[in-house]
């Protein structure tokens, strides 16, 4: 069976420090850097987003971390208009090819894979005139390792390895969470492989609405 690398995310562990966000930043040299403008916030591919629940003094928040889902069913893949652009690896990575990718130049509306994707993965690096997303650290991954963000996640939240392994870690903490895991936008039919635990006790729709979190457009971020 192939490979089909993904993390699971344990919401009930994740504190919304964004460290995972820095070091996902410190490995990819992504903005902004120490030279940049104060405030400037640049490209991120993960991000924590905070969703709130209730009216203080009664208030509960929970910590979604997002990333590209490498889904087993990539939407971007399939709107892109450039062959070879966007493609997945055999191991179930979905990459972007920046020698290919022309960020849809010729097109007014812009690059059609941003809008393509559920999640609000993608992003556009005007500076480059190219789309970028997570790629799960892939040279780390092809040396072996884990990555950034599984490695510096303080609180254990993070779990990297392969789904379609039943004896891998993940496949493990999938099976002891039960019904408790879930994934986003489900009704898309990309088949994500990053995956979620709800905390006990907690509704699924406390934490699996994007919309609270205002993902799209202007969402609540971690660094």
């Amino acid at each position: 069976m192939a490979k089909q690398h993904g993390i699971l995310v344990d919401i009930g562990s994740c504190m919304g420090c964004g460290v995972c966000v820095i070091a996902c930043k410190q490995e990819n040299d992504l903005p902004p850097h120490l030279d940049d403008k104060p405030g400037t916030k640049g490209i991120a591919w993960n991000q924590v987003l905070s969703i709130h629940e209730g009216i203080h003094p009664d208030l509960s928040i929970n910590y979604l971390c997002l990333h590209c889902m490498h889904c087993e069913n990539p939407l971007c893949v399939e709107s892109c208009p450039v062959a070879g652009a966007i493609y997945k690896r055999e191991d179930g990575l979905v990459l972007i090819d920046k020698g290919k990718c022309d960020g849809c130049k010729d097109r007014p509306e812009g690059p059609k894979c941003v809008p393509a994707c559920p999640y609000g993965a993608i992003q556009f690096n005007g500076e480059k005139g190219v789309v970028e997303a997570c790629t799960l650290c892939v040279h780390l991954i092809d040396a072996g390792l884990e990555p950034a963000c599984v490695r510096a996640c303080i609180g254990g939240a993070l779990t990297f390895g392969d789904f379609n392994d039943p004896k891998s870690k993940v496949s493990e903490k999938v099976r002891a969470a039960g019904d408790r895991v879930f994934v986003l936008n489900p009704e898309r039919g990309a088949n994500p492989s990053v995956r979620y635990i709800r905390p006990q006790g907690v509704s699924l729709d406390r934490v699996s609405c994007l919309d609270k979190a205002k993902v799209m457009y202007g969402f609540d971020k971690q660094g």
